[in-house]
């Protein structure tokens, strides 16, 4: 019989409870209860209906809240029975597969892909896959991500590699575009078979595979539907297609007296980057029209104060919404006894100022409410390096605080310090990672004698190493023997091992467990997560190649998992009394009485819309397009889903200016809050500038500004050193004023060799030599640097598209007689007191008794819009004018890969522009203005792994 009506819960939760037979959605609202709805249902259907555990099936998105409800329905649980399946999609469709999978031929002990093995499987196998477009030889291993996002977006809608070559077949493209979805197909069909050969499976194979195995199998899927007479679905708006599909295999239209419960709220859906269908939610009564509805809108979270501007936000999402489609009202009714406090939008005048009143913010709160500690307050951001000078702000102020929900577990200092000592003990002419090993507090090595090995090295021209083996120093001889005695270990120990006996060794845990703070704990649990990454690995290269891996064995796959991009999760801290910071993301599922979210510009929240590098065709996605703009409507949901997370207190806050020439324009998405925006200035301390200001900040040992850097600025500047200075100033100290050695890079070496080989190319055909194709190779071969590339074959393969290269250029110049003026023209300019030298690579004369200044490029084709704008050339124009007395009537870009020539002109008044904007650069270097920019390009950056601030995404 049904439960009995509880006072703490409302008649609609009663409803759900109680729903017997059929099919319900039941469209839940932020805080209305919907996970105590989910559990005490199964209680319900256990202990007053009589039905087996083994018979429910309750699926969710996430192991930790598959988890959670495990453990609340625990004491529902009769003894001797099977506990209900509970499980993540994933999770479910792996047991059924291990159990079933035979009869479609799957080997059921296949092992898991995680998403970085997945990227080195095809990274392993990537030039014997016939590539040629989604494989450039200047950068192999571009595409990887993107092609495994596409076969994953394939499998999101059921599409197999057998149904994507049909679709090829019998679609008209264009040659080109035809080219590239050949190649695609291509791919997804072999990394399919490699896959089964290797018995292996992602994460994407468990839906497909199961989809298949009951459609094929229609004994096994009958034998399921029996089993599972009760079938409840959480977040039902974060489902795919494919999962969807499963839903409905296993839950058809005529259930009798099984039922199938649908839970979700197409408000929060807000995981379209991984392939969630919100038309799925909408779809469901379509899909199910004898389905009965319940509308969850109690909420028992928030002030009707934070509801009321929310609901203002998300009705612009009509009409593709349920509210439009169903005719329902989904505007929540607070249940809290007072309204709350009204949300305030503050607007500063910089990011310094935006971030300062946050801390004050926060100082104010809590010294009003008493019941309130740092563990109650939140501060949420669009994207995780948004909250990077929130978190330095903490820092500063000395309040705790803890990243919640991010990834990030490679880049925390203690991390990388592990990774760099291993790197320096494999090879202990890896600059960077030993300028990284002489900063480990636990080493204690003096700031001024690193300045002074640094030094040194750059004087001599040696590595850092040799400066550190001539060093008679105690604590560097310390360093020494820890390399020496690791390096006699290095084929002795297990990685874990190796790792465990290292930090061991240099007293590295001993700071951190000595002084019982809250950043040290994470350290420690960070570590600990870390070793456990190599106890994994030792588990799995075991596995398959039947030996234990040495540490260069796993320094090796952790150079792959770190080029695949992947960054687990760091560590977390339960029950601790901290600030919490994450992304709008993380925070999905939790609230707090007071939140902040930040840094709400257009561009950042909402953000632009990349879209994926590889598209999935229109034709062969199933789910309904919606009316709107379907990238602002997911922006505008997840800015929804941040609102809702606060309970008492909301302050949504912005800037005018984060660091650009323009004003920041306030998000859209705060005009339809209805809420009034106040502009509160300047609230930083006008003292706090410079190096002691807000954003000089971090820790003692990593601050790079700690070392004197005044006489250390070069005395004549590059076009080289001005670009690396505006794409990031702590970039430019890294290279040019610490001058930290790194490691050869193949697209450096490759560019050299091309520029080498035409100078003397065209210089003896100055002379009046003739210069075959073949003596144009013995020249190359005589000029090519095979140092950076990936491996034997990446060289190879390389070096012949080089010679390719150098074909083609040959039969287009090698009949033409030269016109020019002079081969890699050295300049020296005088600009704004300060000496600007550089190279030209190639001047021909023009008739018209100008010159055409030519750059040659290795790399990627620019658009006329590009190289019209480009600096380097607008440089060049000046020092072919202004130092070489020349007349400068035509600018080109020479593609070399492409053949193509781009070419430009500059008028007087883009010159005087840019050298404006050269004395401005060169000012802020000089004032030693260092700080980091962290973007997306921090990932090819050669200093991402000794920089506190590389870009976390």
């Amino acid at each position: 019989m049904p439960s009995k009506k509880k006072t703490d819960i409302n008649e609609e939760q009663i409803k759900v409870i109680n729903h017997i037979k059929g099919h319900l959605l039941v469209v839940a609202g932020a805080g209305t209860g919907k996970t105590r709805v989910i559990t005490e249902r199964i209680k319900n259907l256990i202990e007053a209906e009589g039905i087996k555990p083994k018979e429910i099936l309750a699926l969710t998105f996430t192991e930790k809240a598959a988890g959670e409800m495990v453990e609340r329905t625990g004491d529902a649980m009769p003894l001797g029975y099977e506990e209900p399946w509970i499980s993540t999609f994933h999770s479910f469709s792996d047991r059924i597969l291990r159990a079933e999978g035979i009869e479609i031929g799957i080997d059921p002990g296949y092992k898991l892909l995680s998403s970085p093995e997945q990227w080195i499987l095809l990274r392993k196998n990537l030039f014997d896959l016939g590539l040629k477009y989604f494989r450039p030889l200047g950068n192999p291993t571009k595409f990887i991500s993107a092609i495994l996002k596409f076969i994953s977006r394939l499998q999101d809608e059921n599409v197999s590699p057998e149904d994507f070559e049909k679709f090829v077949q019998n679609t008209e493209l264009e040659n080109e575009e035809k080219e590239r979805i050949f190649e695609l197909a291509h791919v997804y069909t072999e990394y399919t078979r490699i896959k089964l050969e290797k018995s292996k499976m992602d994460f994407g194979d468990l839906i497909t595979w199961t989809l298949k195995l009951f459609k094929e199998r229609p004994h096994i899927l009958e034998k399921y539907r029996k089993q599972f007479r009760h079938v409840l679905l959480d977040e039902f708006q974060d489902t795919n297609f494919a999962q969807y599909e499963l839903i409905k295999l296993l839950c058809p239209v005529e259930m009798g007296d099984r039922s199938l419960v649908v839970v979700g709220d197409d408000s929060q859906s807000i995981y379209k980057f991984r392939g969630a269908a919100v038309s799925n939610i909408l779809q469901f009564m379509e899909d199910y029209p004898k389905a009965e509805r319940v509308t969850l809108l109690k909420n028992y979270r928030s002030g009707q104060k934070v509801l009321d501007p929310s609901y203002k936000l998300i009705v612009n999402n009509n009409p593709d919404t349920l509210e439009s489609k169903l005719g329902i009202s989904k505007e929540l009714i607070s249940q809290i006894k007072t309204k709350g406090i009204s949300p305030e939008i503050r607007q500063a005048e910089s990011l310094e100022d935006e971030v300062e009143f946050v801390i004050k913010k926060i100082y104010e709160v809590l010294g009003k409410e008493p019941e309130y500690t740092y563990k109650d307050v939140a501060i949420l951001a669009r994207a995780n390096s948004h909250l990077d000078p929130f978190l330095m702000a903490l820092r500063k102020h000395g309040l705790p605080y803890q990243l919640v929900g991010n990834r990030g577990l490679y880049d925390r200092d203690e991390v990388r310090d592990v990774i760099a000592l291993l790197r320096i003990i494999a090879n202990p002419k890896d600059g960077v990672s030993m300028y990284r090993v002489l900063n480990i507090p636990s080493l204690e090595i003096d700031g001024d004698d690193i300045s002074k090995l640094l030094s040194e090295a750059r004087y001599k021209k040696t590595d850092l190493w040799d400066e550190v083996k001539n060093s008679e120093k105690v604590k560097l001889s310390l360093l020494k023997e820890l390399i020496k005695e690791r390096q006699e270990n290095i084929t002795r120990e297990t990685p874990s091992e190796f790792i465990f006996n290292m930090v061991t060794n240099i007293g590295y845990l001993r700071p951190l467990i000595e002084d019982e703070t809250v950043e040290n704990q994470l350290s420690i649990k960070n570590l600990d997560m870390f070793l456990n990454k190599a106890k994994e690995f030792e588990i799995k290269h075991r596995e398959d190649t039947k030996e234990l891996p040495t540490v260069v064995d796993f320094l090796d796959y952790m150079e792959l998992v770190l080029e695949a991009g992947d960054n687990p999760a760091q560590a977390e801290l339960e029950d601790i009394d901290t600030v919490n910071l994450m992304t709008v993301h993380a925070s999905k599922g939790l609230e707090y009485p007071v939140v902040f979210m930040v840094n709400l510009v257009s561009d950042r929240f909402p953000t632009r819309n990349k879209g994926d590098v590889i598209d999935v065709p229109n034709e062969l996605i199933k789910e309904t397009l919606p009316s709107g703009d379907e990238h602002i409507q997911e922006e505008r949901r997840l800015f929804y889903v941040g609102m809702t997370r606060a309970q008492k207190y909301l302050y949504l806050t912005l800037a005018k200016n984060y660091g650009g020439k323009r004003e920041k324009v306030p998000s859209g998405f705060l005009q339809e809050t209805g809420l009034k925006m106040e502009y509160i200035g300047k609230v930083a301390d006008e003292k706090a500038g410079g190096q002691d200001s807000l954003f000089g900040i971090t820790s003692a040992f990593r601050d790079p500004q700690a070392v004197n850097v005044a006489n250390l600025v070069p005395q004549t500047m590059s076009y080289t050193q001005i670009d690396t200075y505006n794409a990031c100033p702590l970039k430019y100290k890294y290279s040019y004023i610490l001058r930290i050695p790194t490691l050869p890079n193949y697209a450096l070496s490759f560019g050299t060799t091309m520029h080498e080989t035409l100078k003397e190319f065209h210089t003896k055909r100055m002379f009046g030599k003739n210069v075959s194709l073949e003596d144009l190779y013995e020249i190359y071969e005589r000029k090519w640097i095979p140092l950076g590339y990936d491996d034997e074959k990446h060289r190879t393969e390389r070096f012949e598209s080089g010679k390719r290269v150098l074909e083609e250029y040959f039969s287009k110049h090698g009949a033409v007689k030269d016109n020019i003026e002079a081969l890699e023209k050295s300049f020296n300019l005088r600009i704004g007191g300060t000496n600007f030298f550089g190279r030209i690579d190639r001047i021909d004369n023009l008739e018209s008794g100008g010159v055409e200044i030519i750059d040659y490029k290795t790399g990627t084709a620019k658009t006329q819009k590009d190289v019209d704008r480009d600096a380097q050339v607008t440089i060049y124009a000046m020092a072919a004018k202004e130092a070489l007395g020349l007349k400068p009537d035509l600018l080109t870009l020479y593609f070399l890969e492409s053949g193509e020539k781009v070419s430009t002109t500059r008028t007087q008044e883009e010159l005087v522009k840019q050298k404006e904007k050269i004395v401005e650069t060169v000012e802020n270097i000089k004032k030693g203005q260092f700080e980091a920019n962290p973007t997306i390009q921090c990932g090819w950056c050669d200093y991402k792994d000794i920089c506190p601030f590389a870009y976390r995404g």
